[in-house]
């Protein structure tokens, strides 16, 4: 496809827009200094932009000589979006509406019953983001997309749910087609731990973070790369799929139908089957007493000195830091986040990876690697979703290049 004048105009748009987005607010001259588009063209699509209410200006930064410049940035009412992070059957499915300056304005929690199916889980998704659409006072009309975190295998060009193994016949849903017949708006599917590290890069991250690996803690576990400030996606979007990863061939079977994978020792779902196991072992089970327990329950029974605690914890902070090591040795980023618990950071779990990841890399480089939690509270979970659909307002153009 050639560059023609229109596909040109479009991906100046597109620049600067995001720019705005990531920087806001921002002068003229810094918008022109960091998109690297000439200043007219700048004034051109800035004039465009806040004819469609897509932008605002307020304030003005202080002149050392000459008039002030005015200050731009997105009008927060401009539009909105919807984002949803399933999660399942260890957490609450969270929704979330941002108004266009990425802002929460609306959200709602689901519990699912461990035997929920498919079918169920789609039709509740549905009825709530009508609900919550209805409760925050907008119409879809306002909404720019839906954003969907999603966990298991994906096919995000094609918007679909390829995969869930811990949910009844979720194969192939069409996720987007279904979504977008009930609500007629652009829908977008990302795996749901690279949606995490996104939520996390743009609300808590230093813009100086360029590389950094992103491990998220949940029912099962995922990760996200990013080089150069971009994530990896892979073909269908699925990179970074560490749960899957084989740790010890001889290991325990997981929900996969494959043995030794890391989700079979470190997952929070597989923390609970041993946990209920040794009970059991040790004449300690109560059924009356049985629920799904996360990293933070196993943390605070180890801390009162429940010894059966204190040895998952152990099992799974050593398996999760060998995979963190094998990352950090195959992708040589040293900047490691893990995601889905602030409280942590201080606590035993934490070391032990530390500890395990240091012990296993390669000489050199046991003293550079940068392991930390990550700062992302749950309820905040939906907006990376919601961010996703946000950098979509303007379609990114193809441009052609001849070399």
């Amino acid at each position: 496809m050639k560059n023609t004048t229109r596909v040109l105009k479009e991906a100046n748009k597109y620049l600067i827009m995001q720019t705005i987005l990531q920087y806001q607010p921002l002068t003229i001259e810094e918008i022109v200094r960091r998109t690297m588009v000439s200043r007219p063209t700048v004034l051109e699509v800035i004039k465009e932009l806040q004819e469609n209410n897509y932008i605002i200006k307020e304030g003005q930064v202080k002149s050392t000589g000459g008039r002030p410049a005015d200050l731009i940035l997105i009008n927060a009412e401009a539009c909105y979006a919807i984002g949803v992070d399933l999660e399942f059957p260890i957490h609450t499915t969270r929704l979330a509406v941002t108004n266009a300056a990425r802002e929460i304005v609306g959200s709602k929690e689901i519990h699912f019953e461990d035997d929920a199916d498919a079918e169920m889980i789609m039709k509740s998704l549905i009825d709530e983001i009508d609900s919550m659409v209805r409760q925050t006072g907008i119409s879809m009309d306002q909404v720019a997309g839906i954003g969907l975190g999603l966990p298991g295998n994906v096919d995000e060009p094609n918007g679909i749910s390829i995969h869930i193994e811990r949910i009844r016949n979720w194969d192939d849903i069409h996720v987007r087609d279904i979504l977008e017949e009930k609500f007629h708006v652009p829908v977008y599917i990302k795996n749901d731990v690279h949606l995490l590290a996104e939520a996390e890069r743009e609300k808590y991250m230093s813009s100086d973070v360029q590389d950094f690996l992103y491990i998220g803690l949940r029912s099962g576990i995922g990760s996200a790369i990013f080089y150069h400030g971009h994530a990896l996606d892979g073909r269908q979007g699925n990179a970074g799929f560490i749960g899957h990863t084989t740790v010890n061939p001889e290991g325990p079977l997981c929900s996969c139908g494959r043995h030794g994978c890391l989700d079979a020792f470190a997952s929070e779902i597989a923390m609970n089957k041993e946990y209920k196991a040794r009970c059991i072992k040790a004449g300690t089970y109560n059924a009356e007493e049985e629920r799904h327990r996360t990293v933070l329950d196993f943390i605070d029974k180890a801390e009162k000195g429940e010894e059966i605690s204190f040895q998952i914890l152990k099992q799974s902070a050593f398996y999760i830091g060998i995979a963190v090591a094998n990352m950090i040795k195959t992708l040589e980023v040293t900047t490691v986040i893990i995601g889905g618990y602030p409280q942590i950071k201080d606590s035993e779990f934490i070391k032990e990876i530390k500890e395990t990841a240091r012990q296993y890399m390669m000489r050199g480089y046991e003293n550079e690697i940068d392991i930390r939690v990550g700062s992302l509270k749950q309820e905040e979970y939906p907006l990376g979703a919601c961010c996703h659909v946000l950098s979509n307002i303007f379609e990114k153009p193809k441009l052609s290049l001849k070399v």
